[in-house]
């Protein structure tokens, strides 16, 4: 089996049907469909065993108490057989030739070749228009990375890629004190294999993602704006931009904009998470990643002070 589709769902039986039926429609039916469900209170679990009585495809369904993405995702991947894992979110599709293009795609990398490669990523677009979202990369096909394209490449907007299995049972989305929430970076999956593999990328447009859930975290975030931070799960930004700012500097560098985001936000997450200064200081990386963080401390502590005042005072 070359693919495992990948779903984490929580309370989305309303929308989970476009995931369904764009792989209904798939002209290549090697794959299976694996989902987990983030503890719904919707009764989605009744939809899915409909599913799994008319589907041609397996379908692994599987419930957990209510974690977040993160927890949902180390449940799935262990249980996805196929050699690429396909992720897709519970309210958005493919297009119908999309794992079709994937497979040709991978096979046109040589067999002994593909051992350095970590998957293929595409473009996404709107599911009516089918207007690209986003830049398009340099060259079609191209070999590169995520560090490459996003910070020397400057490709912006959302992408899309399949990924092969046994590298992303490898790099398991972090967890544990202070990691509970909704939301952690999957950039940190994927810059950590950039690191180490590059990837096939093509200007296909092969996910449809929809902007219309309202119950989308993404929404949420942009909703709450600067002032709304100290309510979003604090610990695992501060895990992901500790370990970017650490990690990754020397294509961090080449945007100056996102370096100096992610050197307040190593501050401001610092003080939001009860960490003294001696402990940011701490978990920097002797170096350069430690001059930066030094350097960030005025503007994460005016941003701290500053969210913290606009917070509604208690009542009570």
């Amino acid at each position: 089996m070359l693919f495992s589709v990948f779903t984490a769902v929580y309370n989305r039986r309303n929308l989970i049907h476009r995931v369904w039926d764009s792989l209904q429609a798939q002209t290549d039916r090697d794959f299976e469909w694996v989902i987990i469900d983030d503890g719904s209170t919707d009764n989605i679990a009744e939809l899915i065993e409909q599913y799994q009585r008319q589907a041609d495809f397996p379908i692994i369904f599987r419930t957990q108490t209510n974690g977040g993405k993160p927890k949902a995702w180390n449940h799935g991947i262990p249980l996805c057989r196929g050699e690429l894992v396909a992720p897709i979110d519970s309210d958005d599709a493919f297009a119908s030739n999309t794992l079709e293009r994937v497979r040709a795609l991978w096979l046109s990398i040589p067999e002994a070749e593909r051992k350095d490669y970590s998957g293929v990523t595409a473009l996404c677009a709107e599911p009516d228009t089918r207007k690209i979202i986003g830049a398009k990369f340099p060259a079609s096909p191209m070999v590169s990375n995520d560090l490459e394209m996003i910070y020397l490449r400057k490709v912006a907007g959302n992408k899309w890629g399949c990924v092969r299995s046994d590298l992303l049972r490898e790099h398991l989305l972090p967890s544990g004190p202070g990691l509970e929430g909704n939301y952690i970076s999957e950039n940190l999956i994927w810059f950590s294999l950039a690191r180490k593999y590059k990837a096939l990328y093509v200007n296909e447009a092969l996910y449809l993602y929809y902007h219309d859930d309202p119950a989308s975290y993404t929404l949420a975030n942009a909703r709450t704006g600067v002032k709304g931070r100290l309510r979003r799960p604090v610990g695992p930004l501060y895990h992901y931009r500790n370990w970017h700012l650490n990690q990754n500097l020397d294509y961090l560098w080449h945007d100056k904009r996102e370096l100096f985001k992610t050197i307040t936000d190593v501050w401001f997450c610092g003080f939001a998470t009860h960490r003294s200064i001696f402990r940011v200081i701490r978990d920097a990386r002797f170096g350069w990643p430690l001059f930066w963080r030094l350097i960030g401390f005025p503007s994460g502590l005016a941003m701290y002070l500053y969210v913290k005042a606009s917070q509604p005072k208690s009542t009570q």
